[in-house]
């Protein structure tokens, strides 16, 4: 009964294929679709979405407010030239595959808020293989999040339920918010927020106020993200530019391990990772086996690794 069980569920999974000028149903690489956003409305639990090489916009409509939302159990792959039958096949660095909040025109004030968003999306959901890019938080009112946090990847846990995706083989470049502008983590209401980021890249992210990388944040909730083997470069922000951790209520408690910090700029505190203690909530951030060099803030001297400490076996 268990082996029928386990056959049951392999054959009831669906992968839909996407390129770039696809009219079909995305039943095969042949007939794939060309709308992303279509793939992921079709795509159930179990499911996965292979992407090929290309740039897909939010939105064809200059709609700032439309992101890539990825359902719960739902793995989403780039890196596909077009015709792998396995994911092992794909090549992500030969076969870049953009998601891409740039809608309008050159600047970034019209671009879409959020470019990738999660909301109690589990531990079985995955993004994998993409180069996320061109998200713009840039609104007045912190109330509204999906415009004030988040301009690359919005992930939020709420209501007693996880948001635990896998985040792997991206790179979140050029995004901008107030708070958290490639990644803002959010659990609040009881959620669990606990995504692993593995082997992404982190380049030139900015946020007028804090994490100009990552931002983790609880309200009443658990925020635990597992941050490994990650590349930090010239991000900017005011507190924390590559890492601002903060709890109001619940927890933060952040692993941060394996990493490279290098060249992040905080214009007033901590340059690399900004932990903050002074509300109500816990932070406890487990912090180990990191490499950090040139990083600098107003306030504060940086400390840099010795060159013997560099992380080694990068996959980027």
């Amino acid at each position: 009964m268990a082996s029928m069980l386990v056959f049951c569920q392999l054959e009831a999974q669906t992968i839909y294929y996407v390129s770039q000028g696809g009219t079909a149903d995305g039943s095969s690489w042949a007939k794939a679709l060309g709308d992303l956003h279509k793939a992921l409305e079709k795509a159930r639990p179990g499911d996965e979405i292979w992407v090929s090489r290309g740039t897909y916009h939010t939105s064809g409509e200059n709609d700032r407010t439309r992101s890539f939302v990825i359902p719960p159990g739902v793995g989403l792959f780039g890196g596909f030239a077009g015709s792998e039958t396995s994911r092992e096949q794909r090549d992500v660095k030969k076969n870049t595959t953009h998601l891409s909040g740039e809608i309008g025109t050159a600047s970034f004030l019209d671009n879409a808020y959020t470019v990738v968003y999660f909301q109690n999306a589990g531990e079985e959901t995955t993004l994998d293989g993409f180069f996320i890019l061109g998200g713009a938080a840039d609104g007045q009112d912190k109330n509204r999040l999906l415009e004030f946090k988040g301009g690359g990847i919005f992930n939020l846990a709420t209501n007693g339920q996880s948001s635990s995706p896998n985040i792997r083989n991206c790179t979140i470049t050029r995004n901008y918010a107030r708070e958290g502008a490639g990644i803002f983590n959010l659990a609040r209401e009881q959620g669990d927020c606990s995504p692993r980021i593995a082997n992404c890249a982190f380049i030139k992210n900015k946020a007028d106020l804090d994490g100009g990388a990552i931002m983790n944040v609880s309200i009443d909730g658990h925020c635990s993200p597992r941050i490994t083997k990650c590349h930090f470069e010239a991000n900017v922000a005011t507190y924390g530019g590559a890492i601002f951790n903060e709890p109001h209520g619940g927890s933060v408690k952040p692993t941060i391990s394996s990493n490279i910090f290098k060249n992040n700029k905080a214009f007033v505190n901590n340059g690399s990772i900004h932990n903050e203690y002074s509300g109500e909530g816990s932070c406890q951030p487990v912090m180990e086996h990191n490499y950090f060099e040139g990083n600098t803030a107003s306030v504060g001297q940086e400390k840099n690794s010795p060159p013997e400490e560099k992380p080694h076996g990068f996959k980027r």
